[in-house]
């Protein structure tokens, strides 16, 4: 499988979710890489960081890449069960051309009103590149915003369900679980952890593996 993790905002958690997404699908025991499309490089600094303290965990390598990266993931996919890709906050090449390559697309997104505002323009952009892929007799990319960041708060709830109404009218998906910010998410990074290692918060390990499940599963709910 191959999942790109990418939008036009930065500071939305992208790189979170990719090392989570990675190490989950590490953890079904198939050769897994992240790839890292970011000039910041975030998520290939906490990749090495893993390798050099955490070598009894499960094994992510990892890659950086820049521009079209197509034919770069089209190598790695000849050795890797699963291929995870964090993309910059920003519409860019690879960006649009891990579109055209993925299964699928999680769109980490704040509920602020700001934020919704650049979803507008990545729904466009899944948009063309589905009809290119049609075109090509490829099968559709999958995207899915999932909404970080959130409070566990009773009243937020309310936030959630409006923002989730204004993304769909927007004519992209989402995913029925949000993730609530906690601390653990940044603390259990430290050194190329994430809360599927150790003994860290069960509330962020239940919540990353419901949403995680409900995202890469092969079979999607209409």
């Amino acid at each position: 499988m191959i999942v790109l993790v990418g939008s036009e905002k930065g500071g939305v958690g992208k790189s979170t979710i990719a090392a989570h997404a990675a190490v989950r699908l590490a953890m079904t025991n198939k050769p897994t890489i992240l790839v890292d499309a970011d000039p910041q490089s975030t998520s290939w600094s906490w990749a090495e960081a893993r390798k050099r303290h955490q070598p009894e965990a499960a094994k992510v390598d990892s890659q950086q890449m820049t521009g079209d990266i197509r034919p770069g993931i089209e190598s790695l996919a000849a050795s890797y069960g699963h291929i995870v890709i964090d993309c910059g906050g920003a519409d860019s090449v690879a960006l649009r051309s891990g579109m055209m390559i993925a299964h699928r697309l999680i769109i980490p997104s704040k509920v602020a009103r700001r934020d919704l505002e650049t979803l507008r323009h990545v729904s466009t952009l899944v948009l063309t590149a589905n009809e290119k892929r049609e075109a090509s007799e490829q099968s559709p990319l999958l995207a899915r915003v999932v909404f970080n960041m959130t409070r566990a708060l009773p009243n937020f709830w309310s936030r959630i369900d409006a923002a989730r109404a204004t993304v769909e009218s927007m004519g992209l998906g989402v995913s029925k679980y949000p993730i609530v910010d906690r601390v653990s998410y940044d603390d259990s990074q430290y050194q190329g952890g994430t809360v599927f290692d150790g003994n860290h918060d069960p509330k962020a390990f239940e919540e990353m593996e419901r949403v995680l499940k409900s995202l890469l599963r092969k079979e999607q709910p209409e």
